[in-house]
């Protein structure tokens, strides 16, 4: 699904482009996962080990654009990605097509500024639009910001799934369970 471009304010006053990812920015989608691994514990990936080239990450964004019941919506910042929000069907069968996942990621610059909450909220809208019934999201135990935005948007803690990520220095990360029924 396209994602209307829309200019926003951060909470600091920045003017930030929120759009979905197109081919073209397969280099830019490279660099915010590194520079994401490499400053938070928090990113799925480790710095240097995302696999991702030019042309596996325009494959990535082209399987969203693609997609009906599917988007990858960045926030751009003079051009730059600061923040990325996926959301995408936890499956096609039938009794589970009701049910989607949010996730969403922003670079340490950006943090604090209320662009995660404003991603995930412009998600939820989004999954309400495209007629899911139900958002689930995870976060470790140990980001509490996340956890906090999560609940204050109404989402409910549902359970915990223990060593979710193992860490290279062989540390665990357990992570949080969050619904949201729209």
């Amino acid at each position: 699904m396209k994602y209307r471009p829309e200019e926003i304010k951060d909470r600091n006053g920045n003017t930030c482009v929120f759009r979905s990812l197109m081919q073209e920015d397969a280099d830019e989608l490279n660099s915010f996962v590194e520079q994401g691994a490499g400053e938070s514990p928090f990113f799925p990936w480790a710095p240097g080990g995302t696999r991702l080239t030019a042309d596996n990450a325009a494959e990535y964004i082209l399987e969203f654009e693609k997609g009906e019941r599917k988007m990858l919506l960045g926030a751009f910042r003079d051009g730059k990605l600061i923040g990325l929000t996926e959301l995408s069907g936890m499956s096609e069968w039938v009794k589970m097509r009701h049910r989607c996942a949010v996730a969403a990621g922003i670079l340490k610059e950006a943090q604090g500024s209320g662009l995660g909450k404003k991603l995930t909220l412009a998600a939820i809208d989004v999954a309400r639009e495209l007629g899911y019934e139900q958002v689930e999201c995870t976060t470790a135990t140990s980001n509490e910001v996340s956890a906090a935005n999560l609940r204050s948007m109404g989402y409910e803690e549902y359970g915990m799934i223990p060593h979710k990520m193992k860490n290279e220095d062989g540390s665990y990360v357990d992570e949080l369970k969050f619904v949201k029924w729209l």
